[in-house]
């Protein structure tokens, strides 16, 4: 083997192991909470219940099925809700979010009164 082989060789092992680490350090770095929201009555899934990680940023809504995922969360421990016109909001503590692992959360909402504020209106 030629001076420039070995030097190629050794050039392309060095790209191989800096790509395999540097791959291994960002990949796993947050995680996910995923679940399914339901009528605590009846069981039928909620579609376009907001469900939000308090004090952040970070939600989804429910999909037809009542299914729902948030993605790239930090590591930690958390306050989850749930909220939709017609039900009682819901929160869930402690939730606890490891990195590359998903959180399962569901919830049941019970159905509540929505009560508006009272209009008077005098005819003439």
């Amino acid at each position: 083997m030629q001076k420039t082989d070995k030097k190629c060789i050794l050039f392309f092992a060095v790209l191989l192991l800096f790509a395999v680490f540097a791959t291994g350090v960002w990949s796993a770095t947050t995680g996910k909470i995923a679940g399914r929201v339901v009528d605590k009555t009846s069981g039928d899934p909620l579609p376009g219940v907001n469900v939000v990680i308090q004090d952040t940023k970070m939600g989804a809504a429910t999909d037809e099925d009542g299914f729902y995922f948030i993605l790239n969360i930090p590591p930690g421990t958390y306050s989850v809700e749930a909220v939709i016109i017609g039900y009682a909001k819901l929160v869930q503590e402690n939730v606890k979010v490891n990195i590359n692992q998903t959180a399962t959360l569901n919830f049941e909402m019970k159905e509540e009164a929505v009560q508006g504020e009272t209009v008077i209106v005098e005819a003439e």
